[in-house]
Order: structure tokens, then C-alpha cells, then sequence
């Protein structure tokens, strides 16, 4: 370096060194600015780069990870539609295979009611054979048993009356009314269902030739029969003359007396026959006897009811006890007429012609007190008289 003059400047070369050393330093700074820059746009440039990479990256992970959860989604849902295809199959399986099985337990249910319905049939059908059977039985027995009951009852005008002896044909007797009629054909006929219509009264019951009633039904209606009145007809022929006839009944009172509302036929003081009413359930006798016989018994009973009062004199219910004492032995005495008015008188004895001649009971009427003292005549018959 030289100066002026051609010296050396030193000056000058400081300032040449200093100026140099500027300019290295500058461009030091230059190229360290600029190696800075381009670091700088190098770091900025890979951060840029890599954030792009980063982001790159991220997105592409995002986009795998996206395709993995959508293939995952995808896979998911395939299975899911496949489960539940394999479900829906399996489900159609088990309904198919359900159905089946339903409709087998039903085929079988079906054969099984249908097996038990026919022995549950025949079961029945057996029962109600047995049924029928025994209720045919029944209806038999019950249609025989009241046909026979039918067949007992008295349906004759002769069972209620009792004829002296000898009197069979003198005295006719009969029940000249339809309804009496009408009830002896039903039974001649067998006729047992009409008969009962006729008597049903209030009975309700139903019954029918096929379905006969019981036994207590049976009885309900037989027993209205009991109330029902008649009138019976007694009429007399081919009487001897000189001989009377009465009717009577038993009398607490009297022994015998004219039945209630027993009416004469023709004249009364010689009358040809009666007309009488009865009750059907009643146990009465109505007697046709000689007027003579009727007041001998008159006149026993007379006696009988005087032996009452006078064995009862001292007790202070004397009336009350005799009337209960005749009314309790009243079916006795009737019982006992009955029975002598149906026997025929003894044979006469050989050689007593005055006994034969005289009539029955008449030595002893004498010793009798005679009808007028006693009240006991049968012309009073006609009313029963009252004794105090």
C-alpha cells in the first residue's frame, strides 16, 4: 500500500485492513445473513414442509384412519346386516321350525281332544244309556206301581154299602154321575196319565205317558180324590111287602142314623131307594136293613151311651168324657153290625116252630124299654136327635 509520495501509508493500510475486515465482516454478516436467511428460509421452508408433511401425514392418517373406521363401520355394519341376517334366518328357522312343532302339538292336541271327545261320547252315550235304562226302569216300576194303585181303589157302590142278608138281590146300587164314570173307564182302561189329569187339581207337575211322576207327586194328586163327592143311587126291588128297609150310617150320637143329606127316592114313608152323598176318601158304611134291626141297634147304643152317663155321674166333664167315650167306640160297633147284618140267621131248631115263627131278636125287644121312652125308634133317622 502506498501512500502519498510512494511512502507506505500505515494509515491507510489500517484503514484498508480496517475497510477490508468491515467488508469481510459484512459479508460474513452477508453470508451469515444470508446462510442465516436460508437457514431461516430452509427452517422456515422444512417447518412450512413439515408442517405440510405433518399435516399431510396427519391428513393421510386422518383419511386411513377415516377409511379404517369406515371400513371398520363398513365391516361393522356388514356384520351386523350379516348377524342379523343370520339372525332373521335363524329367527324364521326357529318360527318355521315353531310352527311346526306348533302345528304337530296341534295336530296332536287335535287327535288327542278328538280321541277324548269320542271316549268322553261314549262315556256319555254309556251314561246316558244307563240313564235311560235305569229311568225306563223307573218309569216301569212307577207305571205299575200306580196302575196298581189305581186298580185298589174303590171305585164300586157296593164297597160302600153293607146289605143285610139276603137283601144281594133286593138293593141295586150305583153312582149315576159322568165324572164317576169317566174316572172307572180310565182305570178299566189303564188309562193312568188321564186318570191323574183328571184329578191333578193344583198339582203342577208335569207328566206324561212317557214320563210317569214319582211316587210323592203320585200321592199329592191322588190324594185330592179323597175330597171329591159322588152321590150314590140305592135303589130297592121286588121288596116283600110288609117289609121296610132303612138306610143308615154310624151316628156318635144315635148309633145309627140317616146318612147327611141322604135324600128318599119316591115315598118316604115307603121309599124306593136313596139317593146318598159321599165323600171319596171317607171310610163311611151305609147299611140297608130292616127298619126292625136298625132299632134294635138304636136301641144298644142307647143303652150303652145311658151305662156311660150313669158310670160318669159324679165326674163334673160327665157330657164331654161320654162323647168322647161313644166316639171312640163307635168304628167298634159299626164294625160289629157290619159283621152281624152279613150272617145269616141260625137255623131254627127241631121241634121249636114258635121260635122259627117269631122274628129275630123279638122276645128280647119286649124286655127292651120300647123306642118311644128311650128316644131310640128308627123313625127318628131322619135327624139325629141330641141327648143332654
Amino acid at each position: 500500500m502506498t501512500g502519498v509520495g510512494g511512502r507506505f501509508d500505515l494509515e491507510a493500510a489500517r484503514r484498508e485492513a480496517q475497510e477490508a475486515k468491515r467488508r469481510a465482516r459484512v459479508r460474513a454478516i452477508a453470508s451469515n445473513v444470508t446462510l442465516c436467511a436460508v437457514l431461516l428460509a430452509l427452517a422456515i421452508g422444512g417447518k412450512i414442509g413439515w408442517d405440510k408433511w405433518q399435516a399431510h401425514r396427519e391428513a393421510e392418517e386422518r383419511a386411513a384412519e377415516e377409511a379404517r373406521a369406515a371400513q371398520a363401520r363398513a365391516e361393522a355394519e356388514r356384520k351386523r346386516e350379516e348377524a342379523e341376517r343370520r339372525a332373521k334366518a335363524e329367527a324364521e328357522r326357529k318360527a318355521k321350525e315353531a310352527a311346526r312343532e306348533a302345528e304337530r302339538r296341534a295336530k296332536e292336541a287335535a287327535r288327542e281332544a278328538e280321541r277324548k271327545a269320542r271316549e268322553e261320547e261314549k262315556i256319555r252315550a254309556e251314561e246316558r244309556r244307563r240313564e235311560e235304562e235305569v229311568r225306563r226302569i223307573e218309569q216301569e216300576e212307577l207305571r205299575r206301581s200306580e196302575e196298581s194303585s189305581l186298580q185298589n181303589l174303590r171305585f164300586s157302590a157296593y164297597d160302600r154299602l153293607c146289605l143285610a142278608y139276603g137283601l144281594e138281590d133286593v138293593v141295586e146300587a150305583s153312582v149315576a154321575e159322568s165324572r164317576w164314570a169317566s174316572l172307572v173307564s180310565h182305570i178299566a182302561a189303564r188309562r193312568t196319565i188321564d186318570f191323574l189329569e183328571m184329578i191333578r187339581g193344583g198339582v203342577t207337575n208335569e207328566f206324561s205317558e212317557s214320563s210317569y211322576p214319582d211316587r210323592a207327586t203320585f200321592a199329592r194328586i191322588l190324594s185330592n180324590l179323597d175330597s171329591e163327592r159322588f152321590t150314590m143311587v140305592v135303589k130297592l126291588k121286588n121288596v116283600p111287602s110288609g117289609r121296610r128297609l132303612v138306610l143308615a150310617a154310624g151316628d156318635v150320637e144315635r148309633g145309627l142314623a140317616v146318612p147327611a143329606g141322604a135324600r128318599a127316592i119316591g115315598k118316604e114313608s115307603r121309599p124306593s131307594g136313596w139317593t146318598v152323598p159321599f165323600t171319596f176318601g171317607s171310610n163311611d158304611v151305609f147299611f140297608v136293613m130292616d127298619q126292625s134291626v136298625a132299632d134294635r141297634f138304636v136301641r144298644e147304643w142307647s143303652a150303652r151311651r145311658r151305662r156311660l152317663r150313669s158310670d160318669a155321674e159324679k165326674l163334673s166333664n160327665r157330657d164331654e168324657y161320654v162323647a168322647a167315650r161313644l166316639a171312640k167306640e163307635l168304628p167298634d160297633f159299626i164294625r160289629s153290625l157290619k159283621v152281624e147284618v152279613e150272617m145269616p140267621p141260625p137255623e131254627p131248631e127241631k121241634g121249636d116252630q114258635s121260635k122259627a115263627a117269631s122274628p129275630k131278636g123279638a122276645g128280647k125287644d119286649k124286655d127292651r124299654p120300647n123306642a118311644k121312652g128311650s128316644g131310640s125308634g128308627f123313625r127318628g133317622l131322619s135327624g139325629p136327635r141330641r141327648y143332654r
